[in-house]
């Protein structure tokens, strides 16, 4: 080789090596050290729960279904999992899982799962289950740090990720075992919101795919997608109102929801449909208003239409009743579907008192102002002030985080399981209030002040001492935010909800019990597939979960009118009771006794006849029952924790306590001040239905008394015992 093409060579090679060498700053080391240390705790803190002196186990009641799609999916592939049909759920129709299973948790734990073993890492799926949530929480710290960076500053990154490792809202739903949605679903909120802002700040269409594919992502991970969808709409809405519309909103705005709603629409359990429902179509129409105001921007700056804006302007209320009846009609065409139950009581929670299938779960209520701060802690206080930081500035990205700020106070508000969505939101916050909070403390400290003599004279005051209180301060505010976390944090060790616990010797001590994993693997092993077990469909998962039993209704409430005759067949009389029974082919029938009849309130079956009879009457449709023959009301028409009249001839009463003398069913009552008041003595049958009694055998019950199997003998039962 020529020495002088060899010189050049070298001589390219240098330049290019120089360029591409970077001065590492002392902040960009201290960023991205604290950033590691801040995902280290993050993880550490979720998974305490390893720490609990018992069994590893998935936590709740959903993590037990997505589990269950993760093992079929990692056994026989994804395309079979979109056509699987489950016969042993949801007798007899079975359950189709690929369209009614969010795809994104059970997906990714698979994947999660062969990258362990690729690395020769050999843990079951069950174990990757368990500990994926920690994960993706600690990954969501991470990616909060890019979105508080992008919305403020590397500060308020950094801040946004310390408090969101912290944050008792968001622990609660990403600590070890707690595998379901919420988890993967916050971690491609975080992505989603932080690439729109990037595109709406530069104008980068690489960014706005990239938000577009991670909303795709999110629809088919959460339900709670439809609040980014319409989130991003409200955004860009106020944009345009406020005349702030320009091509990167158009850019970022439009790659979005167009490349994230044909992802929607390619999943089973979303499909075409769901950008025809009136929630999905809110965003398209946003987009539709974007592309008008560009255009008419773009031929305004072409040719001068003065006198054209003004002939508009008096036909602008003829204009707004035509919109206004156009989609009037376009919904009563229907063509779009309406808004979901679930969204509806979302967005209008007095609206859940009507739909009691909703308001039966606990994570379905309203949040007292204790809850509020026992999930974010003193941050909460921060939140007004942050809000008036960017009321005052109102650029693009402040109005972005102001209005997530906002609807997520809201959203949490009115649904327990949301106080997930306020938890990123209130820490980008109360990082945004605390970082302009102490600027000028910081600026003055540097020296960095550049004003007036009047304003100098103003600041003089504001001296180092003062900023060393000032930080003092905020940090000791601070402090009871890693108290508050800290109690969350133990509270995740606790005993999940599958595992009973059991009043020791005299009622004192308490231990933990194996009644329901007891109950499961007795109906595992003794029924067939023929044998059809009815409960109440909180144990669905768990029962399904855990065994190849086949069963009525789970927790998916996939058939609301099925749920209904359950709650029917438990509270009615055996006759009408036995036909619904006859209908769905029951065996056997599984009760939560909880050892003294309503010792722990909703702990046991008893506290949750309410939900039987108000879904029952309102879902169930070969019986007709009505709450007031049931349970008992006061004065204004409010329900006080009672039962009355035909309740006490009801199949489930008789069950609940059959065998139990009146000496030990009153001993109960008296020590644990259950949920009846004034209840009559245990009694079985009624005179009336004593025969019945011989229809139903105690098949098994568990070691702690917890759970009673019940065997229906359809072969002693004659004819004229089933009601016609």
């Amino acid at each position: 080789m020529s020495p002088v093409i060899l010189d050049r060579l070298t001589n390219d090679l240098r330049e290019r090596y120089s360029a591409a060498t970077t001065t590492i700053s002392r902040e960009m080391v201290f960023s991205y050290t604290a950033l590691i240390f801040i995902f280290v705790l993050a993880f550490l803190v979720r998974i305490l729960a390893m720490l609990r002196p018992y069994e590893i186990i998935l936590a709740a009641n959903d993590p037990f279904s997505q589990l269950r799609a993760a093992q079929y999916i990692e056994t026989n592939g994804l395309e079979a999992f979109f056509s699987w049909v489950d016969p042993q759920t949801w007798y007899p129709e079975g359950r189709y899982w690929g369209q009614s299973q969010y795809i994104g948790t059970p997906l990714s734990a698979v994947i999660l799962h062969q990258l362990f073993l690729l690395l020769g890492l050999h843990v079951p799926l069950e174990f990757v289950a368990y500990i994926q949530p920690p994960l993706f929480g600690a990954l969501t710290c991470v990616a909060i740090y890019f979105l508080g960076k992008e919305l403020g500053n590397k500060k308020v990154g950094l801040l946004s990720a310390l408090f969101l490792s912290i944050s008792a809202g968001h622990l609660q739903r990403t600590i070890a075992g707690f595998f379901d949605n919420e988890a993967l679903g916050i971690l491609f909120l975080v992505l989603t919101l932080y690439f729109y802002a990037k595109a709406l700040r530069t104008g980068s269409a690489s960014m706005a795919i990239w938000a577009g594919i991670c909303l795709g992502v999110l629809s088919g991970s959460w339900g709670a997608s439809t609040y980014v969808f319409n989130l991003l709409a409200l955004h860009a809405f106020i944009l345009i109102l406020m005349r702030k519309d320009s091509d990167r909103l158009l850019l970022a705005y439009g790659g979005s929801v167009v490349i994230g709603s044909f992802i929607m629409t390619l999943i089973p359990r979303n499909g075409p449909a769901s950008i025809l429902s009136t929630d999905g179509l809110i965003p398209l129409g946003v987009l539709g208003l974007l592309v008008l105001v560009s255009l008419l921007r773009i031929i305004s700056s072409l040719y001068d239409l003065t006198d054209l804006k003004g002939q508009i302007k008096s036909y602008y209320p003829l204009i707004g009743l035509g919109i206004v009846i156009g989609i009037a009609l376009f919904l009563l065409s229907g063509v779009a579907t309406n808004l979901s139950s679930k969204f509806i009581t979302v967005i209008l929670p007095f609206f859940r008192d009507e739909t009691p299938i909703l308001k039966s779960v606990s994570e379905h209520q309203l949040v007292s102002w204790a809850g509020f701060f026992r999930n974010n802690g003193v941050l909460l206080f921060l939140l007004p002030l942050a809000m008036y930081y960017l009321y005052e500035k109102p650029t693009e990205r402040n109005l972005l985080l102001l209005i997530f700020g906002f609807t997520s106070i809201y959203f949490a508000g009115s649904m327990v399981r949301l106080a997930l969505i306020l938890a990123p939101a209130a820490a980008l916050l109360a990082a945004k209030a605390i970082d302009q909070t102490l600027l000028p403390f910081v600026l003055t400290f540097q020296e960095r002040f550049a004003l007036s003599r009047r304003k100098t004279r103003l600041i003089q005051p504001m001296s180092n001492e003062h900023t060393a209180i000032a930080f003092s301060f905020i940090g000791l505010f601070l402090l009871f935010s890693v108290l508050n976390a800290t109690q969350a944090a133990f509270d995740s060790t606790q005993a999940p909800s599958i595992l009973t616990i059991v009043p020791g010797s005299g009622g004192q001590s308490l231990i933990i019990g194996n009644d329901w994993q007891e109950a499961i693997g007795w109906l595992d092993y003794h029924s067939t597939v023929n044998d059809v077990t009815a409960s109440w469909w909180d144990y669905g998962y768990w029962i399904s979960g855990n065994s190849n039993v086949t069963i009525l209704v789970d927790n998916a409430t996939i058939n609301s009118t099925k749920i209904g005759n359950v709650g029917c067949m438990l509270v009615l009389d055996p006759r009408q009771s036995l036909k619904i029974a006859k209908l769905y082919d029951v065996t056997y029938i599984a009760l939560l006794v909880s050892d003294g009849y309503g010792t722990f309130g909703l702990d046991s079956d008893l506290g949750k006849v309410p939900w039987f009879v108000r879904i029952g009457e309102q879902r169930g449709n070969i019986f007709q029952i009505d709450q007031d023959d049931y349970l008992e009301f006061d004065s204004r028409g409010q329900y006080i924790t009672g039962y009355v009249d035909k309740f006490y001839d009801s199949v489930f009463w008789a069950l609940f306590t059959a065998g139990v003398t009146e000496e030990a069913y009153t001993s109960r009552i008296t020590q644990y001040s259950p949920i009846v008041d004034n209840a009559p003595p245990a009694r079985g049958f009624s005179p009336e239905y004593a025969e019945y009694a011989n229809y139903y055998e105690l098949a098994y019950k568990t070691t702690h008394d917890w759970i009673y199997i019940y065997k229906i003998l359809w072969d002693v039962i004659p004819p004229g015992a089933i009601a016609p």
